[in-house]
């Protein structure tokens, strides 16, 4: 047997819609059964109090970037290295630009990395350290992948 493909999680704000787990699925609607179930035995006020939790963890679902040896996933979109035949970088707009061979695109950009610290020095740091550690690894698989694949600097 073949060991399963480990994927590398990083914090991403795409703007496809969020993923969420199975077990995410019914926590939340095991919880809104249970809220409603008190709801309707004890009081109203209580069960809707309680129905923030499921509200709670549905709303929170993490939006990811997931990348592996040979793909790339990011919300709906799925980048296979192999397909990949141009590389954009530009470090001045903070964009990965990733073309494939069947005409689509992925941009990966510098902006939509999560906040983590509030001074704005430090802020446009970590996104600019966060930036260049994933366009780094980014090229480096999909080179691994493909010796076909052009990397212009821009």
């Amino acid at each position: 047997m073949t060991a399963p493909t480990a994927f590398t999680s990083f914090r991403y704000q795409h703007t496809d819609e969020v993923t969420r787990s199975r077990q995410r699925v019914v926590f939340v609607g095991a919880t809104v059964v249970l809220a409603l179930a008190v709801a309707a035995m004890f009081a109203v006020p209580v069960g809707a109090a309680l129905l923030v939790v499921p509200l709670f963890a549905w709303v929170a679902a993490p939006r990811q970037l997931l990348l592996g040896p040979r793909y790339l996933l990011c919300g709906n979109t799925i980048v296979y290295f192999g397909n990949v035949k141009r590389m954009t970088l530009s470090h001045a707009h903070g964009k990965l630009r990733l073309e494939c061979t069947n005409g689509m695109a992925f941009v990966l950009e510098r902006r939509r990395f999560p906040r983590s610290v509030l001074a704005v020095e430090k802020l446009v740091k970590s996104k600019a350290t966060r930036f260049d550690k994933l366009a780094g690894k980014i090229i480096a698989q999909a080179r691994a992948t493909s010796a076909n694949v052009v990397l212009i600097s821009a």
